[in-house]
């Protein structure tokens, strides 16, 4: 009943952000007319001028507002839910729910890394703090069609209840928004769950989750170390993974770094995994190179490649039935370089990314490419 409870009003702190940013819409409008109506009784200069910054002035104060104002339901939501889950907590032992350890902040440690700055996988399945990023994506590929996608993303990070609980919202875009609760294989269903991060353990940091995609639920745990020879840091993971819809599948990385320059990164990256759906072993690579040259901007160059051990591949896709055959070895290799830089508000990215790739299915033929993409974060970030 409790957890049906805190369900119940988490849809209705939502529905409240709405509402107050009708509000603010509304308050904000009719501050705008004010303005307007004021400056044209004004006929010299300066008063025009006036009128054009008063505009400026209650556009920036509307959008700080918005963002303000939603960034305080999102910290407020996290706040909520974390004291239910204490009182779920005590219900259950029937003790006081409190901590005797601390977890290390992920995140802190990474603030001003290089993960952290561009956003990346591996930053995002580390941190520990209450966010909810939405992202509108554009991707132009010369021999594929052009895609366009809005990504939505959430944590709610849970810092009383033992410090160590995190919802999340991951992959809802406006393609799955409807597969939420849909049994539909064409998309890939949108994750929903709880994250749990262990105590750290013989030097092992250990991650668990477990949540639905779509209606299928799955657990999954993460475990990585970090090792520091010289001026290297080498970091392992390893992921497991099992659903009802997926199965089992388990995966193995391996972030090689070294600081190379000031204000720069150099990274090697080596992966691989296997499914239980997927015939075969998957493997991938990338060296990277991060540089920023300023606080706010932040470079990337990296040389990547894909394989397989069975990778199913078909030289007609419209072939009736499809015939595919095994191919063994790389079937897709390219080079990248994105520019990310922080504009207009510590909480607004755009990132532009230009690459050539070399795929199987185009005969190893170029395949140029440009990707588009905004970041816009509230919360915790």
């Amino acid at each position: 009943m409790k957890i049906l409870l805190l369900t119940f009003l988490t849809s209705l702190s939502f529905i409240s952000i709405y509402a107050d940013e009708l509000n603010t819409i509304e308050d904000l409008n009719q501050n705008l007319i004010n303005n307007e109506t004021n400056a044209t009784h004004t006929k010299n200069d300066n008063n025009i001028s006036m009128k054009d910054e008063n505009n400026i002035t209650a556009e920036e104060n509307y959008i700080d507002a918005f963002h303000r104002r939603t960034s305080e339901h999102v910290i407020r939501l996290s706040g909520y839910a974390d004291e239910e889950l204490v009182k779920i907590g005590d219900y259950i032992q029937g003790k006081e729910y409190n901590a005797t350890q601390t977890i290390q902040a992920t995140s802190q440690q990474n603030k001003d890394s290089v993960d952290s700055f561009f956003l990346n996988d591996k930053y995002l399945d580390q941190t520990n703090t209450s966010y909810i990023s939405i992202r509108p994506d554009a991707r132009f590929h010369s021999k594929a069609p052009e895609e366009y996608n809005l990504k939505v993303s959430a944590n709610l990070a849970l810092s009383k209840s033992k410090k160590r609980f995190k919802l999340f919202v991951n992959e809802l875009d406006q393609d799955n928004v409807k597969d939420v609760i849909s049994e539909e294989e064409e998309r890939k269903a949108p994750e929903l769950g709880m994250n749990y991060f262990a105590p750290e353990t013989y030097g092992i940091e250990s991650k668990y989750s477990v949540g639905v995609q779509g209606i299928y639920p799955f657990v999954r745990a993460r475990y990585s170390t970090s090792f520091n020879p010289g001026e290297w840091v080498i970091e392992p993971i390893q992921i497991l993974r099992y659903s009802l819809k997926d199965y089992f599948e388990e995966s193995t990385q391996l972030f090689i770094d070294t600081k190379m320059i000031e204000s720069s990164l150099f990274r090697l990256y080596l992966s691989r995994g296997t499914k239980s759906s997927i015939p075969g072993m998957s493997y991938d690579s990338s060296l990277t190179l991060f540089f920023s040259p300023t606080k706010k901007i932040g470079l990337r160059l990296s040389q990547f490649a894909s394989g397989s051990t069975k990778y199913q591949h078909t030289n007609d896709p419209n072939a009736v039935p499809i015939i595919y055959e095994d191919y063994s070895g790389i079937y897709n290799y390219g080079t990248t370089f994105s520019i990310r830089q922080n504009f207009y508000r510590k909480w607004l990215f755009y990132e532009l990314e230009p690459g050539v790739n070399f795929h199987k299915i185009y005969d190893f033929e170029p395949n140029y490419s440009l990707r588009l993409f905004f970041d816009i974060f509230f919360g915790n970030f």
